[in-house]
C-alpha cells in the first residue's frame, strides 16, 4: 500500500508571522523550528505543492504566497509517511553529538547512516579537507554513498569522533565499516545560495591543505596544563647548554680556496663579461 498522499494542512497565522518551516530547492520541508505555527502541522519530508490555491514551483512562489496567506494558510503537500519517518530520524541528532556542531545560517544538519551490504553496491565516496572541514567531493551514481550523502556535504564527525582531516575520516570510516558493518556521520548540508556557492568554490579549490588532525584528549590536557604553568616558571640558574667549564669564545674564520675548472678554450683568451 502506497504511503504517499496529497493532503491539505491548515495553519492559522497573523499577518507577517513566520511559518517556521524551511523548504529546500524541491520545496521539501527540511526543518521545522520549535515553538512556531508550523510545528505539529507540517512534517519534515512534506513537499509543498500550493498555498491558498496558488501553485508553487519554487521557494519564491512559496514565500510570496505565504506573505498574503493570513489569517489561514491552506497548504497542499505531498506527504510520504514512510519517508517522513526516515527524514525525522535523520534530523534527530543525539545530544552528545549535537554539541560539536557550530550551527550556521544557510545549512541544515542531519545524521546520515551508511550500511555496508555484502556483495552489494560499492561505497562510491570521495572526500577532501578544506579549511578544517571534511567535504564530500565525489558521490558515484548507484552506490552506498548516493543513498545518504550529496556533493558538498560537510562531515562533522564519524561515529561521534570529530574530524577535520580527510585521512583521519577515511581511516575511521573504513575501520567502522569493517568492524560494525555501518557508519554514521553528523552532516552539515548547504541549503542557501551563499552556502552552496561556498561549497562549490571549496570543491573546485586545488589547494593543498595541511593536515588538521585533532590531538587526543590526554595530549591536549598536558598542553593546557603546561600553558597555565608557563607564566610562573623561573629562568634556570644554569643553562642546559652549558658544560660547566669556563666559557670560551669561538671564532669562525672564512678561508677562500681557488679551484681551476677545465674548459673548451684551453690556451685561448676568453672575452670579459660586463
Amino acid at each position: 500500500m502506497a504511503s504517499e498522499k496529497m493532503i491539505e494542512v491548515r495553519v492559522d497565522m497573523e499577518e507577517g508571522e513566520p511559518l517556521g518551516a524551511t523548504p529546500n530547492d524541491k520545496l521539501v520541508i527540511t526543518k521545522i523550528q520549535q515553538g512556531t505555527i508550523a510545528e505539529g502541522k507540517l512534517r519534515i519530508g512534506d513537499q509543498v505543492k500550493e498555498v491558498n490555491g496558488v501553485k508553487c514551483k519554487d521557494c519564491n512562489d512559496f514565500f510570496r504566497a505565504l506573505r498574503f496567506a493570513a489569517p489561514c494558510a491552506r497548504i497542499i503537500v505531498n506527504r510520504d509517511d514512510k519517508k517522513a519517518e526516515e527524514l525525522e530520524a535523520r534530523v534527530h541528532i543525539p545530544a552528545d553529538r549535537a554539541k560539536i556542531i557550530q550551527r550556521r545560517e544557510g545549512y541544515v544538519y542531519e545524521l546520515a547512516t551508511l550500511v555496508w551490504v555484502q556483495n552489494g553496491p560499492k561505497l562510491g565516496l570521495g572526500i577532501k579537507h578544506f579549511q578544517n572541514r571534511v567535504l564530500v567531493s565525489r558521490v558515484d551514481p548507484g552506490t552506498l554513498a548516493e543513498k545518504c550523502l550529496v556533493l558538498g556535504d560537510h562531515l562533522c564527525d564519524v561515529d561521534g569522533v570529530p574530524v577535520t582531516d580527510k585521512d583521519v575520516a577515511r581511516d575511521l570510516l573504513v575501520k567502522n565499516l569493517q568492524e560494525k558493518g555501518k557508519v554514521t556521520f553528523v552532516v552539515e548540508r548547504p541549503e542557501s545560495i551563499d552556502a552552496k556557492q561556498w561549497a562549490k568554490q571549496a570543491l573546485a579549490a586545488n589547494v593543498m591543505q595541511p593536515p588538521s588532525v585533532q590531538m587526543n584528549d590526554d595530549v591536549r590536557n598536558i598542553a593546557a596544563q603546561y600553558r597555565q604553568a608557563l607564566p610562573g616558571l623561573k629562568t634556570p640558574a644554569k643553562s642546559a647548554m652549558s658544560t660547566g667549564r669556563s666559557a670560551r669564545q669561538v671564532q669562525i674564520v672564512e678561508q677562500t680556496q681557488t679551484h681551476e675548472i677545465g674548459h673548451d678554450h684551453e690556451g685561448k683568451a676568453l672575452r670579459k663579461v660586463k
